[in-house]
């Protein structure tokens, strides 16, 4: 067992080292918080708005929150990743955390891509803030489809080409998509924790 993960760990370093991504900045590698240390944030994206026509102001604050949302429900999916990783035994109230979290996560996708599609955005951000929900929500679906195949590739229910497969398959979830997003943020002057610029 230990020789097929050492495979999978090399075939996922190779893959990683052969996207046709641009380059990106060098971040330092933050140690992850650990599950019982992160806190499920009190508020993520909503709006009951249908058929307004949405402020510059407004969609900026709409942006933010949703990015800052997706960021805090990252850290806790991380925290969890980091926790299977390490073999820890997870709590009923860590699990209960992780289901939440999952939850949220898929609500906060959701609801930003109603508020974007069911009003009027300034023309300068229609473009922009249609690129973050749908890199956000691609990166999500991309992260809850690896973890399903590991699993399974743990249980030997899917061999590694086909795990090769999913892992290709990150759709607009590349370099080039956030250095648009990133220069969209700048250009627009919308400070997030999600995203560097």
């Amino acid at each position: 067992m230990k020789k097929t993960l050492s495979s999978v760990i090399a075939v996922l370093l190779v893959l990683c080292g052969c996207q046709q991504a641009e380059p990106h900045q060098d971040l330092e590698d933050e140690p992850v918080a650990t599950l019982s240390e992160v806190e499920v944030p009190d508020a993520i994206f909503t709006s009951d708005r249908k058929g307004a026509s949405i402020t510059e102001d407004e969609i900026k604050s709409a942006i933010i929150l949703y990015l800052n949302s997706s960021e805090d429900l990252d850290e806790i999916m991380q925290a969890f990743e980091e926790s299977i990783y390490s073999e820890e035994e997870l709590t009923r109230k860590e699990m209960d955390k992780v289901n939440k979290t999952l939850s949220l996560i898929e609500e906060n996708d959701q609801n930003f891509s109603d508020f974007i599609t069911s009003n009027f955005l300034p023309p300068d951000y229609a473009k922009g803030a249609d690129r973050i929900s749908q890199y956000i929500t691609d990166y999500n679906d991309y992260i809850r489809s690896l973890d399903k195949a590991f699993d399974r590739f743990d249980k030997g229910e899917m061999k590694v080409s086909d795990l090769e497969t999913i892992l290709g398959s990150s759709g607009s979830v590349n370099g080039r998509e956030q250095k648009k997003i990133e220069d969209f943020l700048r250009e627009k002057d919308i400070q997030t924790r999600a995203f560097q610029q």
